[in-house]
């Protein structure tokens, strides 16, 4: 069974391919650094709500990366064995 993590990038995975269908054949390094990056803006605005983007842009710089590439390739993996939509 995946770990919390690696299920719920499946999930961001699902949702992603969703909405964009042309990611579906993305490498799996593209896919981690978009997931990082948005990650990385996602804990930036929630430090300061009521920064600018420009602030919120610099300090998601600052923050570290929290999914690697073995957890992208096992959600991918996940997300491939379940039916297209």
């Amino acid at each position: 069974m995946p770990n919390r993590t690696v299920s719920l990038l499946a999930g961001q995975l699902d949702y992603l391919f969703e909405e964009q269908p042309a990611l579906r054949n993305t490498a799996p390094g593209r896919l981690l650094d978009r997931l990082n990056r948005e990650d990385r803006l996602s804990r930036a605005r929630t430090e300061q709500p009521l920064e600018t983007d420009r602030w919120v842009h610099r300090r998601s710089e600052e923050l570290e990366n929290r999914f690697t590439l073995d957890q992208i390739e096992q959600a991918l993996a996940i997300v491939h064995k379940r039916p297209p939509p």
